[in-house]
């Protein structure tokens, strides 16, 4: 019997954003001349946004994970300058490949742990079976400034668009078809419109001018958290509730080296490295 064709996805959460055009995501990055950064705003206020990292062990990356209650990862960085976040994304079904075996549920967080570039994320997506899964659009970018968007086709195919350099962004259209989606978005308008003038060198990038962006994508009531990931000095701002005033700098390889602290959410994680 054939199997029925599904979406693509990193977990429930991320569809059920997709319904609600309201809170939606905004994911950015630029990559030139030595710097490598990621931006995200976490736009979805029905669940406790966690904070929590992963240990390494053997051949086994170190990350530092964001996500919601049920310890899903929405996104994160790895010790090896690997990043990604996932907006949700109206979708064609996906094709069922019953060659090859089924994607894990936590698939995003297994590849945080074994790949080190984009060009590994996508050797090991090929590797498996989406159609049982939810629908999402993902958005990797490794240390050497390379990006690759994950995403669906109107045929039902994972596609795959890589790029060296530059800037990308994705929000909530599928960027293969726009009429998949909520198109046109003014976040993506906006975000672009600011990464143009760092590209042509009206604004120096830098962690500072990736903060005005976020400011001016987030939606008030909606955005938990957000967070820049600068991958040459392998460090993380995070901050919550779209207050850009309030940050937590965290060194992933100073963490991961002193032992992380437990999982816990995300106000707790605030709370516990307040400054005095």
């Amino acid at each position: 019997m054939q199997r029925s064709k599904r979406v693509l996805a990193v977990s429930l959460i991320v569809a059920a954003v997709t319904a609600i055009p309201a809170a939606a995501c905004t994911v950015f990055s630029y990559a030139a001349d030595g710097v490598i950064l990621f931006g995200n705003n976490e736009d979805y206020d029905r669940l406790e946004p966690r904070i929590w990292f992963l240990e390494p062990r053997g051949p086994y990356h170190g990350a530092l994970c964001l996500g919601w209650g049920d310890w899903s990862a929405q996104g994160g960085m790895n010790d090896a300058g690997l990043c990604y976040d996932a907006t949700g994304s109206t979708s064609t079904l996906l094709n069922w490949h019953k060659e090859k075996a089924e994607a894990p549920p936590n698939w995003p967080t297994l590849v945080l742990q074994r790949c080190a570039t984009v060009d590994e994320v996508e050797a090991f997506v090929r590797r498996y079976d989406f159609s049982s899964k939810g629908m999402a659009q993902f958005l990797w970018l490794d240390r050497n400034g390379d990006s690759l968007v994950v995403t669906s086709s109107a045929e039902g195919e994972v596609v795959f668009l890589e790029q060296s350099g530059g800037y990308r962004v994705i929000t909530n259209f599928n960027v293969t078809d726009p009429s998949y989606g909520y198109y046109p978005c003014w976040r993506y308008d906006t975000a672009e419109l600011m990464l143009r003038r760092i590209e042509d060198g009206s604004s120096a990038p830098s962690v500072a001018v990736f903060r005005p962006i976020l400011n001016g994508v987030h939606q008030p009531g909606a955005t938990a958290y957000s967070n820049v990931f600068d991958l040459v000095s392998m460090t993380a701002y995070v901050y919550r509730d779209h207050d850009y005033s309030d940050v937590r700098v965290i060194d992933l390889r100073e963490v991961l080296a002193a032992g992380p602290p437990p999982p816990m959410p995300l106000d707790a994680y605030f709370e516990a490295t307040a400054a005095d």
